[in-house]
């Protein structure tokens, strides 16, 4: 984490490949780590903490990262560009 003490906290995201199958949408996750140092506060609620259940995914480095809040749009582009690529997956698969 030495490069942080010159940049800005890094950000990572994570596409969760095995739920966006199932869920039939994508599923993301943002995170972002703390600062060189940071000491959370009790009182501290402007963040939401990564849930204790998930604890064992991240291991010893679980409390060096807060999840962010995702959000995300498709365009009318967007939405021709992902038929486009639909329609030529089902094509192959019929051959």
């Amino acid at each position: 984490m030495l490069n942080q003490q010159y940049q800005d906290p890094f950000v990572a995201i994570v596409v969760d490949p095995t739920r966006t199958i199932s869920a039939g949408k994508v599923n993301i996750g943002a995170f972002r780590t703390y600062p060189e140092g940071y000491k959370a506060e009790n009182e501290m609620i402007d963040y939401q903490p990564i849930p204790l259940n998930k604890t064992q995914d991240f291991g010893v480095h679980y409390k060096k990262y807060y999840s962010l809040e995702v959000s995300f749009f498709k365009s009318s582009l967007d939405k021709r560009l992902l038929e486009h690529l639909w329609n030529r997956y089902w094509v192959s698969t019929l051959r």
